[in-house]
C-alpha cells in the first residue's frame, strides 16, 4: 500500500510540473511587464516636479500585476474612462471612441494605486490633489515602449525562424495556404527526421528484452518477500547483472531527452506563425499580442488571446481584415504604432488560412459555449487515450515480480491512461483547436511509426523453457533437488534454511559454530569473575578424598626408600 502511494505521489507531481510547463504556453491574455525609463520630462504645464511624478510612476510599477494594471487604467482614464469603478463593462466600449482626458478618474486610478502600494511606496495624497491632465501625460509617456523592429527573440532565434520559413513553403506551395495541413505535413517530416532516435530506442528495448529471463530467474529467487531487505538485496543483485551486462536501463532516456527540446521548439514556430513563418519581428508579434488584448476603453481590441502566441489574432485579421488594426497607430503603449501597423499592412495578404470550410479553427473552444471546436477536446482525449492503450502493447515493459508488484504497476499504468489525455483535453480548451487537431495527428502519427519499427524490429520473444534454462544458468547451472517444502517462502535472514534439502548443510553448519562460538564466550566470561577461583563445596570434597587417597601410596614409598637406606 505504501508503494502504491509513493507511485501515485510520484505521478501526481510529473503532472503538476507538466501542467506548470504547458500552463506557461498556454493560457490566458498576454501582458508586458511595467518597466519604466530612466528619466521622466514633465510636459508644459505640469504641476508636480520631475522627481514627483517619478514617484508616481514607480509606485505604480510596483502594485502591476496581471490583475491590477495601472498603466491600462490610466491610459483609458485618458481616454475619458474610468476603470477603477466597480461593475465597469469593457466590452460595452467602442476603441475606436475618445472622449478626452477624465482627469477625475486619472486621480482614482493613483488613489487605487497609492492604496495598494506597500508603506515605502506610497506617495503623499497631495500628488492626487495637484494632478493636472499635463501630469497625467507625462506618466503615459514615462511608461511608452519603443518597439523593436529588426531583433530576434533568444540565442536560437535563427535556427527557429529558418525551420518556420519550411513550414511557410509547405503551407504556401504544397497545401494551398491552410495552415493546418501545412502543420500535419510538418509532423509527418518532423517525425520522418527523428527516425533515428526511435531507432536508437528500440534497439536499447531489444537488448534490454533479451536479458529478461535472466532478470526474471533474480526476481523469482525474492518471490513473495516485499520486506524492505529484501527488495534492496533483489534490485542490486539486478544492477550488478546489468553491469555485467554492459548495459544501462537508462540508455533509452537519452532520446527521448533529446526530443523534448525538439517538441518545445516546434511548438512555439507553430503557435506564432506571424514571427516564425511570416517572418515578422519577434517584436512586432509581442505588440500585436499586447495591442489585442488590452482593454478596448485603453484603445486595445481588449481580445482572449489562446496560447502565448498569434494564431487568434491573424485569424481575426484574416477575417475582419487589417482595418481591425487601425487603432495601432495612436495605441498610447508604443512610440512607434504606425510603423507597427504598415509593417503588418504589407504582409496582410500572406496570412494563412485556419480555417476548415466555414469553420474558424484559429479559435479556441469556448468552455461558456458549446460548438463544433468543441470535437477537438473529445478527439483529443480519445486519440491519447488509444495511443497509450497500444504503445503499451508494442513498446517494451519492464520486468515485474507477479502479486502485489504486479498489481501496482497496473494501477499507476491505468491511472496514466486516463490522467494524461485529461490533461491534453485541458489544454486544447487554451489554445486554437488546430494546435489541438495537430496534437491528435502528431500522436497518431507516432503511433504508426512505433508500429512500423516494432514490426521491422521486433522484440524477441521467450518460451517456458526459455526462462528455466535462464534460471539454471543464473544458479551457476547447480541442479537442486526438490523439496518436500515447495510453496513455503524462505527468509532472507536463514531463520528457516534447515527446512529445506538445498540450504540444510550450511544451516547445521553455521548453527554449530555459533553454538561453539557462544560455549567459548561463555566459559571466557565465566574464568573473569571473582568467584572463579573458589571451588564449589562438592568440588571441595572431592580435592579432600583424593588428597586423601593419594597420601597413602606416597607415605608407603617413603617408608620403603627409608627401609632400603638402613639396610
Amino acid at each position: 500500500m505504501r508503494k502504491l502511494a509513493g507511485r501515485i505521489v510520484l505521478l501526481a507531481t510529473v503532472c503538476l510540473l507538466l501542467i506548470s510547463l504547458l500552463a506557461s504556453c498556454g493560457g490566458g491574455n498576454k501582458k508586458t511587464t511595467l518597466t519604466l525609463g530612466s528619466t521622466l520630462v514633465p510636459e508644459e504645464g505640469a504641476s508636480l516636479k520631475a522627481e514627483q511624478l517619478l514617484a508616481i510612476a514607480e509606485m505604480m510599477v510596483s502594485v502591476y500585476d496581471t490583475d491590477f494594471d495601472p498603466r491600462e487604467m490610466l491610459v483609458a482614464a485618458s481616454r475619458g474612462y474610468d476603470m477603477t469603478i466597480e461593475g465597469f463593462d469593457d466590452s460595452k466600449i467602442d476603441p475606436n471612441e475618445n472622449k478626452g482626458m477624465n482627469l477625475e478618474a486619472a486621480k482614482n486610478v493613483i488613489k487605487a494605486s497609492n492604496d495598494r502600494a506597500d508603506d515605502g511606496d506610497k506617495v503623499g495624497n497631495e500628488y492626487e490633489t495637484s494632478l493636472n491632465e499635463a501630469d497625467v501625460t507625462t506618466l503615459i509617456k514615462a511608461f511608452r515602449t519603443k518597439v523593436d523592429m529588426t531583433a530576434g527573440d533568444g540565442f536560437f532565434d535563427p535556427l527557429l525562424s529558418a525551420i518556420g520559413s519550411v513550414l511557410r513553403w509547405m503551407t504556401n506551395t504544397l497545401t494551398f495556404g491552410s495552415y493546418l495541413a501545412g502543420i500535419c505535413l510538418f509532423a509527418v517530416v518532423i517525425e520522418i527526421l527523428m527516425l533515428p532516435f526511435a531507432i536508437k530506442q528500440q534497439k536499447n528495448s531489444i537488448r534490454q528484452a533479451k536479458l529478461r529471463p535472466k532478470e526474471m530467474a533474480i526476481r523469482k529467487k525474492y518471490a513473495g518477500r516485499n520486506d524492505q531487505v529484501t527488495v534492496q538485496k533483489m534490485q542490486q543483485e539486478i544492477q550488478e547483472f546489468y553491469q555485467r551486462e554492459n548495459f544501462s536501463p537508462y540508455s533509452g532516456c537519452w532520446s527521448l531527452l533529446i526530443q523534448l527540446p525538439i517538441i518545445m521548439a516546434l511548438y512555439s514556430i507553430i503557435i506564432d506563425p506571424l514571427h516564425y513563418v511570416m517572418g515578422q519581428a519577434a517584436g512586432i508579434s509581442s505588440a500585436l499580442d499586447v495591442y489585442y488584448s488590452a482593454a478596448r476603453a485603453a484603445g486595445g481590441l481588449g481580445g482572449a488571446l489562446s496560447g502565448n502566441g498569434t494564431i487568434a489574432v491573424l485569424s481575426d485579421i484574416k477575417i475582419n481584415g487589417i482595418e481591425l488594426l487601425e487603432g495601432l497607430k495612436s495605441f498610447a503603449y508604443f512610440e512607434n504604432g504606425a510603423e507597427i501597423f504598415d509593417s503588418l499592412s504589407a504582409v496582410a495578404d500572406k496570412i494563412p488560412n485556419f480555417n476548415i470550410g466555414s469553420v474558424n479553427f484559429g479559435l479556441a473552444p469556448s468552455t461558456g459555449q458549446i460548438s463544433i471546436l468543441w470535437l477537438v477536446p473529445i478527439l483529443t482525449f480519445g486519440a491519447y487515450f488509444m495511443t497509450s492503450k497500444l504503445n503499451r502493447k508494442i513498446m517494451y515493459q519492464p520486468a515485474t515480480n507477479e502479486g502485489v508488484d504486479a498489481k501496482q504497476v497496473a494501477c499507476s499504468n491505468n491511472i496514466m491512461d486516463v490522467t494524461m489525455p485529461m490533461m491534453s483535453t485541458v489544454f486544447t480548451f487554451m489554445v486554437p483547436a488546430l494546435v489541438g487537431i495537430y496534437w491528435i495527428f502528431r500522436s497518431l502519427i507516432s503511433l504508426l511509426k512505433s508500429f512500423i519499427i516494432a514490426k521491422i524490429m521486433p522484440l524477441p520473444t521467450f518460451t517456458a523453457e526459455d526462462y528455466k534454462k535462464a534460471e539454471k544458468e543464473m544458479a551457476g547451472k547447480r541442479i537442486v533437488k526438490k523439496s518436500n517444502n515447495v510453496g513455503k517462502v524462505r527468509s532472507l535472514h536463514h531463520i528457516d534454511d534447515e527446512d529445506f534439502d538445498d540450504t540444510r548443510e550450511r544451516a547445521l553448519a553455521r548453527k554449530a559454530a555459533i553454538e561453539a562460538r557462544e560455549r567459548e564466550e561463555q566459559e571466557e566470561k565465566a574464568k573473569n569473575t571473582p568467584f572463579a577461583a573458589m571451588p564449589m563445596k562438592e568440588n571441595r570434597k572431592k580435592d579432600k578424598k583424593n588428597k586423601g587417597t593419594d597420601q597413602a601410596p606416597q607415605d608407603a614409598d617413603t617408608d620403603n626408600n627409608q627401609n632400603n637406606n638402613q639396610e
